[in-house]
């Protein structure tokens, strides 16, 4: 986890179609990139690995064309669109495999004590760079091997690590956990494990395999949560077996249901099977469209003047996928009401811990509200007790459902609001969405840190 992430989070996908809809942003960030891939060819690998990154390069460029040409379209193509999504996706799995070559060269070149290629690969600011893994190494190898300090963006890295930013993954992660790598369960594990689970719990949604007559595994999903998530189950590896369709496989389960998702086909009756499988899910899903017509209040109590800390596209942590969320700064204790009518599907308030590292994101307290349109919500960092409201229950635009805290990844005490969907490329992570907000200033389309508004 942690490797698609950062490229397709700052814009939102689904709008109306009447809308012009900047398309062609979910594949600038891959644009970035490429540019510095394009560098890889010169300075580091073989003919053939160069072959394959021109090929992507090459890619993305037609992807960027096609993504301006549907920002400009006054009618938007369903099928157009969803052969764009395709291609970000593959897309990003091909980028993928780019780092993994840049990340093995790069720590061969470690071992090796290459110190000539290693200068050529660390002088190219991949995203591997600031995997914590490769990170330490190559830091330890830069700081004992270029006293100089000659490297600028390696410079940058030691202080990243000294101050643990770890940006964008863990702004997410502070956001909404995508839980993965759960175990596949047999069927005679399931009614214990039920008995134990709890709303929202990593195992609250479940796979369970079983063997067909003919010697192949079909599996089921279960969603023991009140609200729909979005399921990406994955065979890392198999033997004489074959998937009925493509992996990884992502789809939703709606709340309190189950069904059917996946069967692995044995080939030679002779031949043993094996497999690997893993899973993942995140609350929501990835094809509600936002009604941008909505106007949001802000979440507490007529007349309060309130203060932003950080706006949309901050520099501290809303970036990438978590972008349009803002930050209040506020005393603990103070009331939270709904910013928007809906459902309560999250619910969180026993935590009491919370401070500037990320090992306190696990200790947020929050509530999580879905809307009409599918769109989530999200209200974190609250204190301890300070729910005022439940899982299941309906709240009207406007109702108290909380109080402000200080727990889990904050450096001081504030609430973290949001709307959010399901990245759309990813799957696996939620995707924060701008929104429009009436107060007394009038309507806020665009908050910025420093801003100051009146609550109507």
């Amino acid at each position: 986890m942690g490797k698609l992430v950062i490229f397709f989070g700052i814009f939102m996908l689904f709008l109306q179609a009447q809308n012009t809809v900047p398309y062609y942003a979910l594949a600038e960030p891959l644009g970035d990139n490429a540019r510095k891939i394009e560098q890889l060819n010169n300075k580091v690998l073989s003919a053939s690995d160069a072959i394959t990154t021109v090929d992507f390069c090459s890619d993305v460029q037609k992807t960027l064309s096609k993504g301006a040409y549907l920002a400009t379209s006054s009618v938007i193509n369903e099928d157009a669109l969803s052969l764009y999504l395709l291609q970000l996706r593959s897309l990003s799995l091909r980028q993928e495999q780019i780092y993994q070559l840049y990340r093995k060269s790069i720590l061969h070149a470690i071992d090796t004590k290459d110190k000539k290629r290693f200068e050529q690969l660390a002088s190219i600011e991949l995203e591997p760079l600031h995997q914590p893994r490769v990170r330490s190494d190559v830091i330890a190898f830069y700081q004992k091997n270029f006293p100089e300090h000659s490297i600028l963006n390696l410079e940058n890295l030691s202080k990243e690590q000294a101050l643990e930013v770890k940006s964008i993954q863990f702004a997410q992660d502070q956001e909404q956990a995508y839980e993965e790598h759960l175990k596949i369960l047999k069927r005679s594990q399931v009614q214990q494990l039920k008995k134990t689970t709890a709303i929202g719990s990593r195992n609250s949604v479940m796979i369970i395999a079983e063997t067909t007559p003919k010697g192949g595994v079909v599996f089921e999903a279960e969603n023991l949560n009140p609200y729909r998530v979005t399921l990406t189950l994955d065979i890392a590896s198999i033997s004489n077996l074959s998937s009925t369709v493509r992996l990884p496989l992502s789809i939703e389960l709606a709340g309190y249901s189950k069904k059917s998702v996946l069967e692995l086909v044995r080939l030679d009756s002779t031949k043993l099977v094996n497999y690997q499988a893993s899973y993942g899910w995140v609350r929501g899903s990835s094809v509600v469209r936002h009604n941008d017509d909505y106007l949001y209040t802000l979440p507490f109590a007529k007349g309060t003047g309130v203060y932003v800390s950080q706006g949309y596209n901050g520099g501290l942590s809303h970036k990438g996928l978590t972008a349009y969320a803002i930050d209040f700064p506020l005393p603990v204790g103070t009331p939270v009401y709904a910013a928007r009518e809906g459902i309560v599907v999250g619910a969180e308030g026993s935590n009491s811990l919370g401070g500037a590292s990320p090992e306190y994101r696990r200790y947020a307290n929050y509530v999580i509200i879905e809307h009409d349109d599918g769109t989530m919500g999200n209200y974190y960092h609250l204190r301890q007790g300070g729910t005022a409201v439940k899982i299941g229950e309906k709240v009207k635009k406007g109702q108290l459902i909380a109080y402000s805290g200080n727990t889990g990844y904050t450096s001081g005490a504030h609430l973290h609001f949001s709307v959010s969907t399901v990245d759309p490329v990813s799957m696996r992570r939620p995707m924060n969405l701008p929104v429009k907000i009436q107060t007394a200033q009038g309507i806020v389309t665009n908050p910025r840190q420093g801003d100051r508004y009146t609550v109507l």
